[in-house]
């Protein structure tokens, strides 16, 4: 799944009501699993590029994906405590 299709994904998840995200609780782990998996890609990636173009563009889609990561595992451990 690319990378813009998860982070829809997971906020069209984040922005429902609080007893549809109860429903979801699986949906979001595994989604967060995708992001963090896609997470640790791009920090492997960073290093070896060459092109400062690229690494602007890798750097910024990194903090993207660790912010939206870093929402999500604030959002399931507040769903996972109720």
């Amino acid at each position: 799944m690319k990378t813009k299709k998860l982070l829809a994904a997971l906020g069209d998840l984040l922005d429902q009501k609080k007893g549809k995200k109860l429903k979801h609780l699986d949906d979001l782990k595994a989604l967060l699993a995708k992001l963090e998996k896609k997470k640790l890609k791009l920090q492997e990636e960073i290093p070896l590029e060459k092109d400062q173009h690229k690494l602007e563009r890798l750097r910024k889609e990194l903090a993207v994906i660790g912010a939206k990561h870093e929402k999500g595992l604030k959002t399931l451990r507040n769903l996972e405590q109720e």
